[in-house]
């Protein structure tokens, strides 16, 4: 299935090779998808007072800003994982990449069993892509991956 929305957004990914594997889902955002958690949006609002808590949004205490990259490192490193400069699988590590523009970072994408990326896309759908294939303007480059070890022989998430 094709998403031309996607594809205006990203137009890498229509030569990069994608599959929808989820309808559209507002619910949880690519960080939450990332970390396994698809029942609330990870971020904060703003205006709203450091520490009041909004249904159906989350930030983990004592983690920096979403507005930064750091933010972003710093919820992974909480769950586990460590920087490393290698995209390539590792059957005994998961993996994430975090891209981001000028403004900041602004999305992160998880890598499967089989090689392959995975996102959930804004509140849309979730996809399988190739990791350069959602880099531009919209998302910018990744300029992070962290790793961690398979919990027990194998993938927490998949």
């Amino acid at each position: 299935m094709r998403d031309s929305i996607l594809e205006e957004l990203c137009p890498r990914l229509a030569d990069g090779g994608y599959e929808v594997k989820s309808p559209r889902d507002p619910k949880y955002n690519c960080i939450a998808f990332a970390v396994g958690d698809l029942s609330q949006y990870w971020d904060v609002i703003e205006g709203v007072p450091k520490g009041v808590r909004v249904k159906g949004y989350y930030w983990p205490d004592g983690v920096p800003s979403p507005e930064t990259l750091i933010g972003w490192i710093k919820v992974f490193e909480v769950h586990g994982y460590h920087e490393t400069d290698d995209s390539s699988l590792e059957p005994e590590y998961e993996k994430v990449a975090i891209y981001a523009s000028a403004d900041g970072p602004e999305h992160v994408a998880r890598q499967k069993a089989s090689g392959i990326w995975v996102s959930k896309m804004g509140k849309g759908a979730d996809i399988e892509h190739t990791l350069e294939s959602i880099e531009g303007e919209f998302y910018g480059k990744v300029v992070k991956i962290m790793k961690r070890k398979c919990q027990g022989g194998r993938r927490v998430l998949e």
